[in-house]
Parts: C-alpha cells; sequence; structure tokens
C-alpha cells in the first residue's frame, strides 16, 4: 500500500512539472513570437514612411517637368501609372501595390528614370538649371537607398519570424493562438535581381 501511494504522489509530481513546464515553454515561446512579429510590423512601417515620402518626391517631381514640358515623355507617364497602383493599397500585404512599388524601384536602378530625366534636361535647358529639379532627382536616388536598407532589414525580420513559427514550439503556438499569425510578401533587392539576371546570361 506505501509503494502505491509513493508511486501515485510520485506520479503527481512528474505531471504536475511536465505542465509547469509546458506552460513556461508556451509563455516565453508566445512572448518570442510577438517580439518577432512586432519586429516585423516595425520594419513594415519604416518602409512604409520610406514609400510614402518617395511618392510625394514622385509627385513633386512631375509637377516641376510638367511646369517645363507640354507633355509628359514615356517615362513619367509610366510613373504617374505605377504611382497610382502603388496607392491602392498596402504595398506589404497587397501584391499589385507591391509589385507596383518594386517597378518604381527598378525604373530608378534601371537608369530608365535618369534618361527620362537627361531628355527633359536637353530638350528645356531651364530645367536643367532648376534647383528644385536637381534636388528631387537626388532626394529619390537618397530615398531608394534607404528603402534598399529597410526592404533588407524587413526580409530579415520576415526570415526570423518564419523560422520559429515553423519549428517547435511555435508551429504549436500559431496553431493554438492564430491572431499570431502574419503574411507580409518580402520585398525584392536590386542585388537579388542582378544576381538573377547573371544567371540568365550564357558564357562562352
Amino acid at each position: 500500500f506505501l509503494y502505491t501511494h509513493i508511486k501515485g504522489v510520485l506520479m503527481e509530481y512528474i505531471i504536475g512539472f511536465i505542465i509547469v513546464v509546458l506552460v513556461f515553454g508556451f509563455i516565453i515561446g508566445f512572448n518570442k513570437i510577438v517580439a518577432l512579429k512586432e519586429a516585423a510590423n516595425t520594419d513594415k512601417e519604416g518602409i512604409n514612411i520610406q514609400l510614402d515620402e518617395r511618392n510625394k518626391l514622385f509627385d513633386s517631381l512631375i509637377n516641376t517637368v510638367k511646369k517645363y514640358t507640354e507633355h509628359e515623355n514615356e517615362v513619367f507617364t509610366k510613373i504617374t501609372e505605377l504611382r497610382s497602383k502603388a496607392s491602392q493599397g498596402d504595398a506589404s500585404s497587397d501584391s499589385e501595390s507591391h509589385q507596383a512599388q518594386e517597378d518604381l524601384s527598378k525604373l530608378i536602378s534601371s537608369g530608365q528614370l535618369a534618361q527620362g530625366f537627361n531628355l527633359s534636361v536637353e530638350a528645356y535647358p531651364d530645367l536643367k538649371s532648376s534647383n528644385n529639379f536637381l534636388q528631387l532627382q537626388e532626394s529619390i536616388e537618397n530615398i531608394e537607398r534607404k528603402l534598399a536598407n529597410s526592404k533588407k532589414a524587413f526580409n530579415m525580420s520576415i526570415e526570423d519570424y518564419n523560422s520559429y513559427v515553423e519549428g517547435i514550439p511555435g508551429l504549436f503556438i500559431i496553431m493554438l493562438v492564430p491572431s499570431l499569425k502574419i503574411s507580409f510578401i518580402r520585398w525584392t533587392l536590386a542585388t537579388e535581381e542582378a544576381q538573377k539576371a547573371e544567371k540568365k546570361v550564357v558564357s562562352f
């Protein structure tokens, strides 16, 4: 009888210990996911602020050029179209808005935007001497560099979050608390695009 009683008490202690460990594990895991989610949201907001600033710079640029030109050239027409699509949703979760912002970045990094600038400058000498035009051109290039760094930080935050929630105990915690789940679209970086292009080149 004594052996059975001791065995029963010991089992209760073991079960209690396991429950405590599970509870503490859940709390620690829950807090980690919350921290990773908040980090991703913070980086997302940083990108949104810079995207908004870049969009305003584009608007100012187009308005400045319009003062000197009677019609928009192909590059500025494309900017206007992309700006319209980009402003229709959240670029971190809406695929069409996201792609429009990505295309604006590609336009800058490809040199098409600078080429459009040069065409307008050559055709309108007064535009070339406009301090406002030159400052806007420089500001767009600067914001694009800052945006690239913010995109890297955001992508790393998303990778850290995904790595944790796809493992244990993160996977089980997400199943128990679905509200912790986030689904953001990773940003494409200019260096990644360049590497993809290089892989397509056939060397002889």
